[in-house]
């Protein structure tokens, strides 16, 4: 038998091995996270509607706080069958080129110390469960979702709801938010993985945000820029009664946004950095999620989305799931934060903050989070698209709502569009 035989037969099974070992939008559930027990639940057929009637036949489903809106806040959850997602081609790619990769040095005493490197673009760990040690294996299942598949920019119109249990929607505003996502670690959109001029000033996320209603709020905007180390975001304010652009630090821990029912790091979830907590993986299970939600976009589909006109006047409207998720639990590194202890249900296939439960300095549930998603319009090129985000303080018995009116994502905004000239441009 020749050597050279030899030779391409070695290299022939070298490369099945590699192509077998491939992360691929097939296999993307199996090699990155694990798949929802979709036959745990006797009582679970899609299109089985859950309500106060028989959740309690869910309960394995459904978390404390999913419990207490359906059970107490006559939450109707109509059901579908499960469906698998996957990221795009590009982030998948990322994925397989960089994997194994990063890694995490984290500081046990300095919360704003950076922790994660050598990471490029990907998912960063794929299989967060296979550590043995609760805590990494929390950390890893955070920047999972902190560089979770969201495409590298995009834009957001939405509403804002305040509402009560007893009176109803109180007033509401509307907004727009354009971002680039990833303006390095980026998958889809060229220059990848980096646009050079956010890179040579260690801004991994620039934003623009602005409110077009109320007419009192219009015209107000804010420019703002995260960085790879975990320090606060920077930015500019315009305010349209001063005409002026004023700069500022974004996002102060413990703050409210916008004074909603959200705190600033509360968005999508959790805006802050990983650093910022302590994180812990305390299970792996199958819930009732949104991520298929069927909810409408456009602002005249409101009612149709949600049930304001009935107690507690902030349900909404849409479908959900069996998904699988990583529970973890997480306390604040930072000093005076609100939350004693947050729990995290964080989709495993898209790393997405599914549901989160908030507790008070008691140690009592306080409030709940829920975020929706819709199907992509193409998962090998785009994201999900956002449903819906809502915050129900059970305490006080108020919510905030964000119905979406309209999402785009992998549009390829220039770069000179997050400037402070522009900033000033769109609040008049």
């Amino acid at each position: 038998m020749s050597r050279s035989f030899l030779a391409a037969t070695l290299a022939f099974l070298l490369g099945a091995s590699v192509a077998q070992a491939q992360i691929t939008g097939d296999n993307w559930t199996e090699k990155v996270g694990f798949k929802p027990n979709v036959g745990e639940v006797a009582a679970f057929a899609p299109g089985k509607t859950v309500d106060e009637s028989n959740y309690k036949d869910f309960d394995k489903w459904l978390p404390k706080g999913l419990q207490v809106l359906v059970g107490k806040y006559k939450l109707v959850m109509k059901t579908n069958a499960y469906k698998p997602v996957h990221p795009s081609k590009g982030y998948i790619e990322a994925t397989n080129q960089y994997l194994g990769q990063p890694t995490i040095d984290w500081s046990k005493t300095n919360p704003r110390e950076r922790a994660l490197s050598n990471y490029t673009a990907g998912m960063p760990f794929p299989k967060p469960q296979d550590e043995k040690d609760a805590d990494k294996a929390g950390r890893k299942v955070a920047y999972n979702y902190i560089y979770s598949y969201m495409g590298d920019d995009g834009g957001f119109h939405y509403g804002v709801y305040w509402v009560s249990a007893k009176n109803g929607v109180e007033r509401s505003e509307e907004w727009r938010w354009r971002y680039i996502t990833r303006t390095i670690n980026r998958t889809d959109l060229d220059p990848k993985p980096a646009i050079p001029e956010f890179k040579e000033k260690d801004v991994i996320y620039t934003a623009m945000t602005w409110a077009i209603f109320p007419q009192d709020k219009r015209g107000f905007a804010a420019l703002y820029s995260r960085f790879q180390d975990p320090k606060d975001q920077q930015g500019w304010m315009y305010v349209p009664t001063m005409r002026r652009v004023l700069r500022a630090s974004f996002g102060t821990r413990g703050d409210a946004w916008n004074s909603t029912d959200m705190l600033y790091e509360d968005v999508r979830g959790f805006l802050g950095y990983a650093e910022w907590m302590n994180w812990k993986l305390v299970g792996q299970k199958t819930i009732l999620a949104a991520v298929h939600s069927g909810m409408e976009a456009g602002k005249d589909a409101r009612d149709r989305n949600f049930d304001f006109a009935n107690f507690p006047h902030w349900n909404p409207k849409m479908s959900w799931e069996p998904r699988p998720v990583f529970v973890v639990e997480s306390t604040s590194r930072l000093a005076d934060y609100p939350y004693s202890k947050m729990t995290f249900y964080f989709d495993a296939e898209t790393g997405y903050i599914v549901a989160k439960e908030m507790y008070d300095k008691k140690g009592e549930l306080w409030k709940v989070m829920i975020n929706a998603y819709n199907d992509s319009p193409d998962m090998d090129s785009k994201p999900p698209r956002i449903g819906t985000s809502m915050v129900v303080d059970l305490q006080s018995e108020h919510a905030t709502v964000f119905p979406s009116y309209e999402v785009e994502a992998n549009v390829g905004y220039p770069t000179d569009f997050f400037t402070e000239p522009n900033l000033r441009k769109m609040g008049k």
